[in-house]
């Protein structure tokens, strides 16, 4: 457990033995590169039964919750979303996260953030349980900038976070892809978080 433990630095060494981790590692490696398959074999958003490709696998293969994948599915469909990854539009991670089913709305925040990082990775950076909780260790650990915690749940102000975050440590060499692999790995590994 990390209580009374600090993080190390992310220096680029560090980020980069755990990217190296993540490609040697057969499991996630297949798994990305099926998903780099399918976002580019159908990159648009205007076909009903490929967004419901894309909705369905990805939630199978990062565990995002979705139990109305049909549902999830005919929601970013009708938003006509393709426009908005065109302008990078980052309000739109919220759009497609707050889905109505069965007339309770549910916010499939996590999920939302990936569909959108599928398409555009350069732009939008995953959010994800285990990347917030790392987050905020390390702001509580370096104060390399200054937010509470529930502002991680609006994604406009994840994205300048995250900006922040990267630019803090010295790592602008890096993607946000990068950067949320790392800190989604190392998370892991510090957190004591194992995944069979």
């Amino acid at each position: 457990m990390y209580k009374n433990r600090q993080p190390e630095k992310p220096t680029p060494k560090l980020v980069y033995n755990h990217l190296t981790r993540l490609e040697q590692d057969i499991g996630f490696y297949t798994t990305e590169k099926a998903l780099v398959e399918l976002f580019t074999t159908f990159p648009q958003n205007q076909v009903l039964e490929h967004v419901l490709l894309k909705v369905a696998t990805l939630n199978s293969l990062y565990n995002t919750n979705i139990y109305a994948v049909y549902t999830v599915a005919k929601h970013v469909h009708q938003l006509d979303i393709d426009p908005k990854l065109g302008n990078h539009s980052l309000d739109l991670v919220n759009e497609i996260a707050t889905v109505t089913i069965r007339d309770k709305t549910r916010r499939n925040y996590s999920f939302a953030s990936k569909y959108c990082s599928w398409h555009l990775p350069e732009i939008y950076p995953i959010y994800d349980s285990i990347v917030e909780q790392m987050i905020w260790i390390y702001q509580k650990s370096d104060r390399f900038t200054h937010f509470y915690r529930y502002e991680l749940q609006n994604y406009v102000r994840y994205w300048g976070i995250m900006a922040l975050f990267r630019e803090f440590y010295g790592l602008d060499k890096f993607t946000f892809k990068e950067i949320d692999r790392f800190l989604w790995s190392y998370g892991r590994d510090f957190l004591g978080i194992t995944y069979s």
